[in-house]
């Protein structure tokens, strides 16, 4: 009888960062409805840290940067050995380090310490999109080459690739609406991640 068993460090990131993914989507679009103070096609996602609800999202910032701490790991443990690539998994986890940057530099409005905490949040804003799409293309340019990734394999390419583009628009374009511009590429990041997730899910299970 052919039984199934999985790799259950792999299988657990994948939950971890499915978990995250829907957390933090959760939290991103309860707030854009409840906080009536801000304008959501105007103000970015930072703006929404700090006031009614912020502490909700600065937690669900800390966990999805755990789940790209996890994301660090499981994507090079689930690739093919020859496609590894040592860079996705640096960028991943710098992302990770960078993220609760973020969240954190807010609560320094209003103090002797707000200039420079402005400078660090944007730093490390732009930091965790540029290190988290790229590790992104890398990943999926790698999987699209690993037999093992059998299913929907170009989905991952092409969701990295609208990411990427849309992170150069969101730089570059300073006309367009510029909350409405970054939510757009953190929804195609948790597109992204919850692609991800399913298919590290499903490499968790082998054949014995």
């Amino acid at each position: 009888m052919i039984a199934t068993r999985r790799d259950a460090p792999l299988a657990l990131s994948a939950g971890w960062m499915a978990f995250a993914t829907l957390g933090f989507a959760l939290t991103a679009c309860a707030l854009q409805w409840t906080r009536t103070d801000l304008d959501p096609m105007i103000m970015p996602l930072s703006a929404y840290l700090h006031g009614p609800g912020g502490a909700w999202l600065r937690g669900a910032y800390d966990l999805m940067a755990s789940a790209l701490a996890c994301l660090a790991w499981a994507s090079r443990h689930a690739t093919r050995r020859d496609l590894r690539s040592g860079l996705a998994s640096a960028l991943f986890m710098v992302a990770a380090l960078a993220l609760p940057v973020v969240a954190a530099t807010v609560l320094y409005e209003g103090t002797t310490s707000e200039n420079l905490a402005r400078l660090l949040h944007g730093e490390a804003a732009q930091a965790t999109f540029l290190c988290l799409v790229v590790g992104m293309l890398l990943v999926s340019t790698r999987w699209l080459r690993d037999g093992r990734m059998q299913r929907n394999r170009h989905v991952g390419v092409v969701l990295a690739w609208l990411a990427f583009v849309q992170m150069w628009v969101l730089a570059l374009w300073k006309g367009l609406p510029q909350g409405l511009m970054q939510k757009t590429l953190i929804a195609l990041i948790l597109c992204w991640l919850a692609w991800v997730a399913r298919q590290l899910w499903q490499r968790s299970a082998s054949r014995d």
